[in-house]
């Protein structure tokens, strides 16, 4: 083999970060977020049904609930 197609093989080969840093990636973790999307979306639905104030509240409430989650840090 000649040095270039050494080293080609070598360049193909990506090292694999540690084994714990795959495990932590993987896992889950906790989050209060989705929770209160769902609260918020039954206070959503109730206001559809009884008042337009309970319904801007559960608006109100669902979008800072979809944004916290989409926000949220990873750790």
């Amino acid at each position: 083999m000649t040095e270039e197609q050494n080293q080609g093989e070598k360049g193909a080969k990506k090292a694999l970060p540690p084994k714990g840093v795959q495990e932590q990636a993987l896992s889950h973790q906790r989050s209060i977020w989705p929770f209160g999307l769902a609260v918020a979306l039954i206070i959503l639905l109730v206001g559809l049904i009884t008042n337009p104030v309970v319904l801007g509240i559960g608006v109100v409430l669902t979008v800072a609930a979809i944004v916290g989650w989409g926000l949220e840090r990873r750790k």
